[in-house]
């Protein structure tokens, strides 16, 4: 019976998976899963460190200041003649006369949880299960157990911060610059959240570099 014949590459390609040593095959293997596992752990650790800038620098980024209000007082009619006489010495009004009014925002708090389809968390979930994650970590149930505490955190966090852009007092109505209320709000409940789920990504951080 005639055969075909067989090229060279393919008769080299048969050999060579025939003489390849399983030493060199488990190398790449771990090379591979060591690979998945550095890119897993840059991601949580990123994660972490948003987190951790949102937090620290957490007045800053929830408080929007954008318009210069006269004091109501000076509307007054009993003081309309003084509001005239400030008004003709300067151009604009100084600092004696108006003042800056905020509001609190949740805007760059929802860009950074990822909720609005952008910023350092959008997707984090689904890159933090990894197709081989038993093989990554020594105590993978502790793993996946801090990531589902990671996941309620973060819902909390969403559910909260859009409920306050609409409830919170101070998210509503202006007030003037350094003097917001200092009652309870679904913004700050909201920080408590995301200071949780912080927490968890130490801890899968920790669980990754055992």
């Amino acid at each position: 019976t005639l055969r075909a014949p067989v090229s060279r590459r393919a008769a080299f390609a048969t050999t060579a998976t025939v003489l390849l040593p399983t030493s060199i095959s488990n190398d790449a293997a771990n090379a591979q899963g060591q690979e998945s596992r550095d890119v897993l752990i840059a991601t949580v650790k990123g994660a972490n460190e948003a987190l951790t800038s949102l937090l620290e620098n957490w007045d800053t980024a929830t408080l929007q200041c954008n318009y210069a209000d006269v004091p109501r007082e000076l509307l007054e009619a009993k003081n309309k003649d003084k509001l005239l006489e400030k008004a003709s010495e300067f151009a604009l009004f100084d600092k004696s006369t108006s003042v800056t009014s905020c509001k609190r925002s949740n805007r760059v708090v929802r860009d950074y949880i990822g909720v609005t389809g952008k910023g350092p968390l959008f997707g984090i979930e689904k890159k933090l299960v990894a197709r081989d994650i038993v093989d990554m970590v020594g105590d993978p149930d502790a793993y996946f157990s801090a990531l589902e505490s990671f996941s309620t955190s973060m819902s909390r966090a969403a559910s909260l911060s859009y409920i306050a852009g609409t409830s919170d007092f101070d998210s509503v109505n202006n007030f003037e610059q350094g003097k917001d209320s200092a009652e309870s709000s679904n913004l700050s409940t909201c920080k408590d959240a995301i200071y949780d789920a912080n927490k968890y990504l130490g801890e899968m951080i920790s669980l990754l570099q055992q």
